[in-house]
């Protein structure tokens, strides 16, 4: 339809009311791998515990520092009373009267010493904030460097398809083209057979590579938390087989690197020193403890009625409000308290603090041991796989070239279709092989950078 008769339909549609549809529009968003990395981070249940964690030890250091702050601690009561007593002490004497009483308390205490308690929880505290923060940077290049890896593996598996699909249509062509020389017998219906047996194979390979792309896809989709996956395509990226740059040279320039900037190893590291203050808090109680205690006391009363033997004894008070809080008197005080034997309890501790600590130092030496052996390893992968683009690269020259070659024979007759086929076979997997080297180098990169904390 022109573009004229269209506006036109349209207008004719408006004038009789009958409303005009449009064509749906494709509400597909495509994801590239900074995308799938933002959302993953967004998204992450592991990340979002670890911000918990955070807060967390963000509110204990909050905790610690108030420890150093006075208290102010208020108590009080009421009480109204009224009833007869017999007192017989002395002469018996009958006594009644009602009355009200007032109690009140207000407090504060501060710590002077205590053995330095409060501020080996203070040190120990805001180590761990700093911490949680490594162990939440560490967690995010986790889960950033694991959306990588699935979305490197997404591109290859659609470079797979790709050549599947190329592998496929040459097949399917020269099927029909035996299907015709077999008809008006040029050429052996054996190698029609063969040649559909070959197509058959080929189609397999293409259903596996694509199932394989579209559970892939899922899969990378599923770890971003994404469950509309018909709403969401996978982006390309860019190849890139270029070798890294001088820094990269030196594999122990990698691992000291690596110990230098490793988040986790921050913490690690962290995590000793905390062992460290957690001992000398536990420590603190060998030593005596000096409080300053201060406040001010109220004991107020005011009687209502008072008969003595049936007599009104009731004499002048001050007003009811005067002396029910009027009464008021303050005190201030130096506590010192020394706990010279507690059971064995602070040895106790102190002992198990030590066993964390030596806990912590051995898990550190062990993490530094798991970075030499990872970035060691991951260098000569990443040297192999140097070594595999370049073979690759010849290998795929060369099975293209055979293809030719035994293509152009098999036209003219001078090349059997066996032949043929085991090249195109060659062809298919040397195109896969450069395609995994190319992603596999890709790869590589990625875990030494991994590994080295960037």
């Amino acid at each position: 339809m022109k573009f004229k008769d269209y506006i036109l339909r349209v207008v004719l549609l408006l004038a009789i009311g009958i409303p005009v549809s449009t064509p749906a529009q494709d509400t597909t968003q495509v994801l590239g791998l900074e995308d799938c990395i933002r959302i993953g981070l967004d998204q992450s249940t592991q990340i979002l515990l670890s911000k918990d964690s955070l807060q967390v030890t963000g509110a204990a250091l909050m905790g610690t520092y108030g420890s150093f702050l006075p208290n102010l601690a208020l108590n009080g009561n009421y009480a109204y009373t009224g009833g007869k007593n017999l007192l017989t002490t002395t002469v018996p004497t009958l006594v009644s009267s009602t009355g009200s009483g007032m109690n009140y308390q207000l407090t504060s205490t501060i710590n002077i010493f205590n053995g330095l308690a409060d501020y080996s929880a203070l040190k120990a505290a805001t180590l761990s904030k700093s911490a949680s923060q490594f162990n939440l940077d560490r967690s995010k290049q986790a889960i950033a460097f694991d959306i990588t890896q699935s979305f490197l593996q997404v591109i290859l598996d659609r470079q797979v398809v790709k050549f599947g699909t190329q592998n496929l249509e040459a097949s399917t062509k020269r099927e029909a083209q035996l299907q015709e020389l077999t008809t008006v017998g040029r050429n052996a219906l054996s190698d029609l057979y063969q040649q559909q047996a070959e197509t058959s194979s080929d189609k397999l390979f293409l259903i596996q590579s694509e199932q394989k792309l579209k559970n892939d896809i899922i899969l990378l989709l599923r770890k971003i938390k994404i469950t509309a996956t018909e709403k969401y395509s996978i982006g390309d990226i860019a190849t890139d087989t270029l070798p890294l740059g001088a820094e990269y040279q030196n594999v122990q320039d990698l691992i000291s690197k690596a110990i230098q900037q490793r988040p986790d190893v921050k913490s690690s590291d962290l995590s000793l020193k905390i062992t460290d203050w957690q001992v000398k808090e536990f420590k603190s109680g060998y030593l005596p403890k000096l409080n300053l205690e201060g406040g001010m006391v109220s004991n107020g009363g005011y009687l209502n009625s008072l008969y003595i033997n049936g007599n009104d004894a009731l004499i002048p008070q001050e007003p009811a409000g005067k002396a029910l809080f009027g009464q008021v008197y303050g005190e201030i005080a130096l506590n010192l308290s020394w706990n010279i034997f507690d059971r064995f309890y602070t040895k106790t501790n102190v002992a198990i603090a030590r066993i964390y600590q030596h806990r912590a130092a051995v898990i550190r030496d062990d993490l530094g041991v798991q970075i030499s052996a990872d970035i060691k390893q991951a260098y000569n992968d990443y040297l192999a796989a140097l070594q595999q683009i370049e073979t690759s690269k010849h290998g795929l020259f060369a099975a293209q070239q055979a293809f030719d070659v035994l293509k152009g024979k098999y036209d003219v007759g001078q090349a059997t279709f066996v032949e043929l086929s085991n090249a195109q076979i060659v062809l298919l997997q040397a195109e896969v092989n450069k395609a995994q080297a190319d992603i596999s180098l890709m790869l590589q990169k990625k875990i030494i950078d991994y590994y080295i904390g960037k």
